[in-house]
């Protein structure tokens, strides 16, 4: 009994070091580019260019960096810029590679 009060103060008072927190590492950022022109709206293009765009991002840091790094959410310092008329919309997308070790 004695032993588990003891423990608890610890505990309380933080004199026990808790688990280290997940360590990232993170690679050079990475630009990837798309462009849609589908007939819908121009937030249907804008939204489309863009998740194309994150999905070849994701593509071309697997092929070089790794499967680990591919999410774009884990990703740090992301970038995303959308341009275009009204019948097109273009997004490049930028961000740093990121794996949770």
């Amino acid at each position: 009994m004695l032993v588990r009060t003891a423990l608890a103060a610890a505990m309380t008072l933080g004199l026990i070091a808790a688990a280290p927190a997940e360590a990232k590492t993170c690679k050079d950022a990475v630009s990837a580019k798309s462009r849609s022109t589908i007939k819908a709206s121009d937030e249907a293009r804008e939204r489309r260019a863009q998740n194309n765009a994150i999905a070849k991002w994701a593509k071309q840091v697997q092929g070089t960096h790794g499967w680990r790094y591919r999410f774009w959410y884990r990703a740090e310092e992301k970038k995303v810029e959308c341009k275009g008329t009204p019948k097109s919309k273009s997004c490049t997308v930028t961000a740093k590679p990121c794996s949770v070790i």
